[in-house]
C-alpha cells in the first residue's frame, strides 16, 4: 500500500496535524502534505523516521509489491534467472533463492553478510544509490521469514511448512497495536518469570499468571486453531534441548530461569 493511503489516517490516529507531524520530522507542512497527496514520496530514511515517530514498522510505510520473494534477500522470484533454493536432500525449497539458500546451507550466515552481497545488484536493478540500498534492505530484511525468526529453515523440517506459514500469516495481519501489544507482552513475561522465580514455586500464583502469559504469547504467534496444551509443552520442552532458547531466558532472568520457565508451564497448563 503507497504511503498517501495509510500516512493520513495513521497521523490522524495520534492525533496530529500535518504541522504536528512536519515539526517532529523538521520538514515543512507542504512536504507532509505532498507525501499524503501523493505527489512526491519519501526516501528510505525519511519512512524510517516517520515509522519512528508514528510508532510502526517501517515496511507498513513502503510500497513493495505483493508477490512470493526470497525470504532471505527479499528478491522477488520474478526476476530472471532466479532460482529456488534446494534442501539438503535436493528437495526444492520454496521459500529461499539458489543463491542464498542451497543444498540445505545458507550462503550467508548474518544479515549484513546478505545486505553487502545484495545491495550492489539492486544498485544495478534500480538505480538507487549504494546508501539508499543498504538502507531499504536494512528495513527490509527484519520483516522477511529467515530473520523474522532465525531458525525458520529448521522450524519448517520440525513443524511442516503449512504450520510455519500459518504463523507467519497471523503475524503479517497484525495491525500496529497488535503489534506494540505483542512486543509488550514479550517484555512482561520475563519480568513476570523474575517474579515466579522469586516465589521459588512452579505452583505459586506468580507462577500461574506467568504460565497464562506464556500461553497469551505463544496463541499471539500460531497460527488459527494450531495451540494446544500439548504443543505448548513440547514446545516448552524444546526450549531445555536447544541452547539458545535456554540462553535466551537464562540470559534474561537468570540461570536456571527455562528449567523453572517448563516447570511452571507443566504445572499449570
Amino acid at each position: 500500500m503507497a504511503i498517501k493511503d495509510v500516512l493520513p489516517q495513521l497521523r490522524k490516529d495520534r492525533g496530529l496535524t500535518q504541522e504536528d507531524l512536519a515539526a517532529k520530522l523538521f520538514v515543512t507542512r507542504q512536504a507532509v502534505s505532498r507525501w499524503e497527496t501523493g505527489e512526491t514520496t519519501p526516501g528510505i530514511d525519511m519512512s524510517k523516521l516517520i515509522a519512528s515517530v508514528l510508532d510502526v514498522p517501517v515496511m507498513q510505510l513502503l510500497d513493495l509489491p505483493q508477490e512470493e520473494s526470497c525470504q532471505c534477500c527479499g528478491t522477488p522470484f520474478s526476476v530472471p534467472n532466479m532460482p529456488k533454493g534446494a534442501d539438503a536432500d535436493g528437495t526444492e525449497n520454496p521459500h529461499y533463492c539458489k543463491w542464498c539458500y542451497d543444498a540445505g546451507k545458507f550462503a550467508n550466515e548474518t544479515m549484513e553478510e546478505v545486505i553487502e552481497h545484495s545491495a550492489p545488484y539492486l544498485v544495478e536493478a534500480t538505480g538507487v544509490t549504494l546508501d539508499e540500498a543498504v538502507s531499504f534492505m536494512g528495513a527490509l530484511l527484519p520483516t522477511l521469514g529467515r530473520w523474522k525468526d532465525p531458525y525458520e529453515a529448521e522450524a519448517r523440517q520440525r513443524y511442516g511448512d503449512e504450520a510455519i506459514d500459518a504463523s507467519h500469516e497471523k503475524l503479517d495481519a497484525m495491525n500496529a497495536d497488535e503489534w506494540r501489544a505483542k512486543n509488550l507482552l514479550e517484555e512482561s513475561i520475563k519480568v513476570q518469570l523474575r517474579l515466579a522465580i522469586a516465589s521459588k514455586s512452579p505452583t505459586s500464583a506468580e507462577s500461574a499468571e506467568l504460565a497464562r502469559m506464556h500461553a497469551r504469547w505463544i496463541k499471539m504467534h500460531w497460527g488459527e486453531g494450531a495451540y494446544s496444551r500439548e504443543a505448548h509443552l513440547g514446545l516448552a520442552q524444546g526450549y531445555l534441548a536447544d541452547e539458545r532458547f535456554t540462553k535466551y531466558y537464562d540470559d534474561a532472568c537468570g540461570a536456571g530461569a527455562t528449567a523453572f520457565l517448563v516447570d511452571a508451564l507443566k504445572a499449570n497448563i
